[in-house]
Parts: C-alpha cells; structure tokens; sequence
C-alpha cells in the first residue's frame, strides 16, 4: 500500500492580501501627469532666455533707426528754413495798427448783413458768409464761423517766450491780416466724381464740400494800403497721387498742384486754420517725414518687436495640474 501524499495548506492572511496602492489602478481617476525631465526644464528655460534676447535687439534696433531718423529730420529742419507763424487773434472791434485806426462794425447795407473794415481811409467791406446761429455778445464770436482778423510774425528759431518779449520790445513788427470763408463760392478744381447730381447748398453741404470753400486773404500794410488774394481748399495728398498715377496711366503730362490753393507754411494757412471746421489733410510734399527712408519703418518694427517679446518674456509660468 503505497503511502499518501502529504497535501500542505497555506492559509493567507490579511497583511498577504494587501496590495501596493500605487500598483493598483482606479480608473475613476485620472493618472498622474508626467513630472518634466530635465531637458524640458531647459528647453523652456532657453525659450524665455530667446525673448530676452530679442528684448535686447529690439532696443538696439530702435536706439540706432530712431537716432538716424532724428538726424536725417534735424538735417532736412536746416536745410528747409521754413517759417512757423505765430498768431494773435484780434478782441476787440477797434484798435490801432501801424499808427493808423482800425475799426471792425456790423451793419446793414442793401438788405444785406455786412462787415465794415476801415483802416485809415481805406474801407473793407465783407459779406457775411456765414449767418451767426446764435446771438453772442461779442462781434467776433458771432462770425467766428467765417471770419478771422489777427496779427502775425514769423517765429522760426525763437521759443514762445523769447518770441513775445521781442514783440513788446518792437523788436519784431507784427503784420495784420483778415481771411474770410465763404463756402460755395468757388467753382471745383477738379470735376466731381458723380456729374449731374445735384446737391442743396445749406450750412450742412457746405461743410461736406470743401474744394468749394473760397478764402479771401487780405493784409493790412504799414503804408496804408490793402493787399488781396484769393484761395482755395487745398488738396489732399492722396487725391494728388491719384490724379498723377491716372495721367501716367493715359500717357499725359504730370499734374501738379494749383497756384492758388493755400500752401502750407504761409500765413494765410495758418490763419486760414481759424475758419475751418476741421483742419486739412497734409500735403506729403513738403514734410520731414518724406527724407526719413528706411529709418522710419525700422523703427516701427523695432517698437512693435519690443511689444511681443516684452510681454512674452516676462509671462508667467503655466501651472500643472495636480
């Protein structure tokens, strides 16, 4: 009888049947994110050094092309000795100028609303173009719409202050003169872009319809006598572009600007900026920026550069999630 065989139990206890809690998966949860090698910590340690860096290009860039744009401006202020008025505006409806009487009154003549200038023996009648909405107490307030009388000098190379005191000094002899605005009361330069449509002539297309607008210039000499000269809205810079673009376009001679437009650095477009509603565009011929070239651009970018790597440089870290 062969013996049996022993059979030998294992009775498992609590502390067997205990499993490691990080090898036993939820899948309730979410698993834990990976925690960053070190080479990720550096590489995004290197991305924040690289907009530091462009930080420090973007300064260089707009150190050296914003001091040649100061340069070349300062360069073409010297060279273009243009003058720069300086304008007092007239308070009061009589006053003495160049040791004769002027006299500013309104009045009414042949049923029409009038000005009446007299400076000496000389008589300066102007047609009120614009009708006063409101009846304000001072002369001058009532037609400032229109009209504009003020005495000027040219300042150029003088502060305000130096400009002044030689001015009370009669060091410099001021000049006086009158503009008028009298919307619709020139024909268009140029022919309107929509022919045969009509359009009414009240306060509010007169304001709309600029090229129509008629500046009288008058100057007041010291020898007694009145000078004359009439003007009209300048014309954009842009409309100019495309009217010589279109004549090349057609093979015909290059159009320039009209002889009697107001020109910009003259007294008559500085006083005449008292009429206006609002000022007009710039002419582009005769600004500094035109000499500026690439320094202009390139300081632009340098700005914009400085923007994006500023604020990309100094962002804050993204957090991780626990």
């Amino acid at each position: 009888m062969s013996p049996r065989p022993q059979v030998t139990r294992t009775t498992a206890t609590a502390a067997d049947t205990k499993t490691d809690p990080t090898q036993q998966a939820n899948p309730t949860e979410p698993p834990m994110p990976d925690q960053p090698e070190p080479a990720q910590r550096r590489t995004k340690k290197e991305s924040r050094a690289f907009w530091w860096v462009l930080v420090v290009v973007s300064l260089v860039m707009i150190g050296v092309s914003g001091f040649s744009l100061a340069k070349r401006i300062d360069q073409y202020n010297k060279t273009n000795d243009n003058p720069l008025f300086a304008f007092i505006q007239a308070t009061s409806p009589s006053f003495t100028f160049a040791g004769r009487p002027v006299t500013v009154v309104e009045e009414t003549r042949d049923d029409k609303a009038v000005i009446v200038v007299t400076y000496g023996d000389q008589e300066l009648v102007l047609d009120v173009a614009v009708p006063p909405v409101q009846p304000l107490p001072d002369l001058y307030d009532r037609q400032k719409d229109w009209l504009t009388i003020s005495l000027f000098a040219d300042r150029s190379g003088m502060s305000m202050k130096e400009f002044e005191a030689k001015l009370m000094s009669d060091e410099i002899k001021p000049r006086l003169g009158i503009i008028t605005r009298t919307p619709f009361g020139i024909e268009p330069a140029k022919a309107p872009r929509f022919e045969g449509i009509e359009h009414e002539k009240n306060a509010s297309t007169a304001d709309v319809h600029r090229e129509q607008w008629r500046f009288d210039c008058y100057e007041f000499l010291r020898d007694g006598t009145i000078t004359h000269e009439i003007k009209r809205y300048p014309e954009s810079g842009k409309s100019l572009a495309r009217r010589q673009n279109y004549a090349k376009l057609k093979g015909e001679p290059i159009p320039g600007r009209r002889d009697d437009e107001l020109a910009e650095y003259t007294w008559q477009y500085g006083a005449a900026l008292k009429v206006m509603p609002r000022a007009p565009a710039i002419t582009h011929e005769r600004q500094a920026l035109r000499v500026s070239g690439w320094t202009l651009p390139a300081t632009a970018t340098g700005f914009l550069l400085l923007l994006v790597s500023f604020f990309f440089a100094i962002a804050p870290k993204r957090s991780v999630a626990s």
